[in-house]
């Protein structure tokens, strides 16, 4: 057996494996998990994974990747596992009304039980992925508590969340946490050449951006266009700081248009690529520039990092960190971005 299949073929997170393996081969598994981390970081392919190990019709500690079971599974027709979510909710829906789609809703949630009361059709378990679990109403969140209570021996249920702060305690009291870590840089530039056959300088830029995420980088290096625009949308927004105040808003009015039309996606990667700048430029300032993440920009960040106090680059992120809360919480979008470009740290002459 290779290493990559001991591992599940997943990229990092060898401890969460090791974790579950252990587990399949003492007959300890949990009846319900919760498997969370930043998004693009692997949460998915874990669950996914898991799942196959469960079925797989080797009836191992590993999932072959190979038998019919482990490839239904891979293509979502097995019939012993679901997977729901707000892409699986929102399909069928007409655009505009998908984009309206902000939360799991109950009749996501009950539907999916449905299906857990009946055995298993072919498989030795039935298997539950729920994926943006973060995003539940209350109400699909107490209604789901009922089926995390009273399992039926045959099933394993798999939340999938960004946030796994978000959930109810009461959910996560029930489950199996597992909160996935940020991929070490190495690792993931290594991958990055390994697998995408991209130059060293590339990878290791493309790995730094990541933020430890594997399923991001691995995305990006997939799409460069992506990552072009990436960098003229950094361009941009470094722009702000130079622009009076009346630009300023109408650049918060178009992102705050944008949000509402069912961007929000986009306009929260904004607001992280904004706030990675910055944490480059506070990272500086306090002597640490070897762990900054716009690796291409070192000498673009030590010259805004002489160029700002201190206590001004900490506030600016504190609020856009506040900002996206806010959005999170249902805040007015425009106000809440023009909060955010009012609290942009003003330029001083070099420190000496």
């Amino acid at each position: 057996m290779t290493d990559s299949l001991t591992n599940w073929g997943i990229i990092g997170h060898e401890w969460a494996v090791a974790f579950l393996r252990r587990s399949i081969a003492g007959d300890r598994m949990a009846h319900a998990y919760v498997i969370g981390g930043p998004e693009g970081i692997g949460k998915a392919l874990l669950a996914l994974r898991l799942a196959q190990a469960l079925n797989c019709d080797r009836a191992g500690v590993d999932p072959c990747l190979q038998c019919r079971a482990c490839q239904r599974i891979a293509h979502g027709n097995h019939p012993d596992v679901r997977v729901v979510g707000m892409a699986t909710q929102a399909a069928g829906l007409k655009p505009d009304e998908a984009a309206r789609q902000k939360e799991l809703r109950i009749d996501t949630v009950r539907e999916w039980q449905r299906d857990v009361t009946l055995k298993p059709y072919e498989g030795r378990r039935r298997i539950f992925i729920l994926h943006d679990a973060e995003r539940l109403t209350e109400a699909a969140s107490n209604a789901l508590l009922k089926t995390l209570e009273e399992p039926p021996p045959y099933a394993t249920l798999i939340l999938v969340a960004h946030t796994a702060g978000s959930l109810l305690p009461t959910i996560v009291s029930r489950c199996q946490l597992l909160r996935l870590r940020p991929v070490p840089r190495a690792q993931v530039a290594a991958a990055l050449r390994e697998m995408r056959g991209l130059i060293a300088g590339d990878a290791e830029l493309l790995a730094a951006w990541s933020g430890g995420r594997i399923g991001w980088a691995l995305r990006m290096a997939d799409a460069p266009e992506e990552l072009e625009a990436r960098q003229e949308q950094l361009a941009a927004l470094l722009s702000l700081a130079e622009q009076p105040i009346a630009a300023r808003l109408r650049w918060a009015e178009e992102r705050a248009k944008e949000y509402r039309a069912g961007e929000q996606a986009a306009v929260m990667d904004m607001l992280a690529l904004w706030q990675s700048w910055w944490r480059d430029v506070l990272l500086t300032a306090a002597g640490c520039p070897q762990a900054i993440v716009h690796i291409d920009r070192r000498d673009e960040v030590t010259t805004a990092a002489s160029h700002y106090a201190v206590a001004d680059v900490h506030a600016f992120l504190t609020s856009i960190g506040l900002t996206v809360q806010r959005l999170r919480d249902n805040v007015n979008p425009q106000l809440a971005i023009e909060g955010t470009l009012l609290a942009l740290p003003e330029r001083r002459g070099v420190r000496r």
